[in-house]
């Protein structure tokens, strides 16, 4: 299990995260990358890696998908 340390740097919070066995981990393997934060009600962190939008390229209506439920009607 590895341990990340938080700390206040001007008006930023930071966290470190450290390598394993002298090792980098894949948290911090690419450097100045963008996340989103999350923070949850349980005091959890989930950092997400910022991308581009994925549906930005493509024909229109490329990513549609019939309607497999359209036989149930709402209660």
């Amino acid at each position: 299990m590895l341990f990340a340390k938080s700390r206040l740097q001007r008006n930023s919070a930071i966290t470190d995260f450290p390598t394993h066995n002298r090792e980098k981990t894949e948290l911090n393997t690419e450097l100045n990358k963008e996340y989103i934060v999350v923070y949850a009600i349980s005091g959890s962190v989930a950092l997400i890696q910022k991308i581009d939008d994925p549906f930005s390229e493509g024909y229109e209506g490329e990513f549609y998908e019939a309607d497999e439920w359209s036989e149930l009607a709402p209660w």
